[in-house]
């Protein structure tokens, strides 16, 4: 009588070798002045090095509203409403600083490494926050957004 239950070989795990930093996946390359994506010379879309793709994940995700959007994790984004919600402008800037900061270190790539010195200038319509992004591959940025109330 035959086996009823069939046997074959385990296969073997295969390590990535692929290196972290080049874990990144293709990214276009997204015109925050414009508000759309760079195109080539022949009207293709701009592909985007692993660092520019850093650097514009970063930009975007400061401006991008916690919650507000379900195409987005749970992770994604800063609490800028709350922000504005705090009593004072020191509370505000302290609690600017704290949400982009865990923002930026929950990056799904985990290429962020470091998030610090942070300055604000206040406007009528809101406030141009400035700070400085450390990449566990790539070099360090300094980055500004600006956050309408």
């Amino acid at each position: 009588m035959n086996n009823l239950f069939p046997t074959f070989a385990v296969p073997k795990v295969v390590e990535n070798k692929i290196p972290k930093e080049n874990r990144t996946k293709k990214s276009v390359y997204f015109d925050f002045e414009k508000g759309d994506f760079s195109l080539e010379s022949n009207g293709e879309i701009k592909t985007a090095t692993p660092y520019d793709a850093w650097v514009q994940w970063c930009l975007k995700t400061v401006l991008t509203q916690r919650w507000a959007f379900l195409a987005y994790s749970t992770q994604a984004g800063v609490e800028i409403e709350e922000a504005f919600a705090q009593q004072d402008r020191k509370a505000q800037e302290s609690y600017m600083e704290k949400t982009i900061t865990e923002a930026l270190l929950a990056d799904p790539y985990q290429r962020t490494k470091r998030v610090y010195d942070f300055t604000f200038v206040w406007k009528t319509d809101g406030v141009e926050v400035t700070f400085w992004v450390n990449g566990l591959w790539y070099q360090e940025k300094e980055l500004t957004a600006f956050l309408v109330r």
